[in-house]
């Protein structure tokens, strides 16, 4: 029994040291940490959000300008032509009141 101990326990204790040396030198896996994660997450979702108000801010722009939709600058210049002509306030009571609907939209 004692010479099987003299052979076993050195060879157990060789593993052991074969092992733990096999682990330290082994290469850590080259994944991301889960605070890279996170961090990487968060500037795809804020990337995302501030898309979502670029476009709504176009589209905004674009119902609110004049001559983004069809007719819309027809429109003005048919307004200013109605601004230009002679016509008095006073013979054309129901124009004037036309006029100022028209010019606050």
């Amino acid at each position: 029994m004692g010479d099987l101990l003299l052979v076993l326990l050195p060879a157990v204790v060789l593993a052991a040291i074969l092992w733990g040396l096999a682990t330290a030198l082994r290469p850590r896996g080259t994944g991301m940490s889960e605070a890279d994660k996170y961090q990487r997450e968060l500037a795809e979702r804020a990337a995302r959000h501030y898309a979502a108000q670029v476009q709504a801010a176009m589209a905004a722009r674009a119902r609110l300008e004049p001559g983004s939709h069809p007719g819309g600058a027809q429109r003005r210049t048919t307004g200013l032509q109605d601004h230009s002509r002679a016509d008095s306030p006073a013979i054309y009571p129901d124009l004037a009141a036309a006029r100022k609907h028209t010019e606050r939209y």
